[in-house]
């Protein structure tokens, strides 16, 4: 039977702030091997970390409400996801960039694009999800090239072409702004 009940963790309900204890358009959330609570706070520009039990946020990558393109700062991530090494991967959607990040440090290193916006194969686009297989490939759904593209961590200069790339639409060899990617 489904538990109707719900149990606010963090922010409010209808109010959106750059406080610890709020957020503003939360997009993703991830738990470590520690049961922390990571969340991608998109409006702010930064990935709070919350323990378990707590509903006081801190940031531990990007700068609260400061935009930018460093390796210090976050330009409206996205997506994030954590590897059991304590590394976040994160995707930084204003930057048209994956970030690995390891946790405790004050920088990320670029391992997807970081070359700017755009359709080849060696830049992604818009884009709201990624999955990382293996801590070896990135998966990133390009919501604004309407394609699902491969990445080798090790290698970010050329991704490889998985689904969709030839314009929206609604044929099998087309997608249509996706949102998500799971591998």
């Amino acid at each position: 039977m489904w538990n109707s009940s719900v149990t606010l963790i963090t922010g409010a309900t209808g109010s959106a702030g750059s406080t610890p204890t709020f957020l503003s358009s939360p997009f993703d959330v991830q738990f470590d091997q520690y049961q922390q609570m990571y969340v991608v706070d998109y409006g702010n520009h930064r990935i709070q970390q919350f323990t378990l039990g707590s509903n006081v946020g801190r940031t531990v990558a990007g700068i609260t409400g400061s935009a930018g393109s460093t390796r210090g700062q976050l330009n409206y991530p996205a997506a994030i996801y954590i590897d059991s090494n304590d590394v976040m991967y994160i995707l930084d959607s204003s930057n048209y960039r994956v970030i690995q990040w390891p946790l405790g440090s004050q920088l990320g290193s670029v391992v997807v694009n970081g070359r700017g916006a755009g359709s080849t194969l060696d830049k992604i686009g818009v884009s709201y999800a990624m999955f990382v297989f293996n801590n070896t490939y990135i998966y990133v759904s390009e919501n604004g090239n309407h394609r699902v593209t491969k990445w080798t961590i090790s290698n970010n200069n050329l991704g490889q072409l998985m689904a969709g790339g030839a314009g929206a639409g609604s044929t099998a060899e087309r997608l249509n702004s996706p949102w998500g990617v799971y591998v």
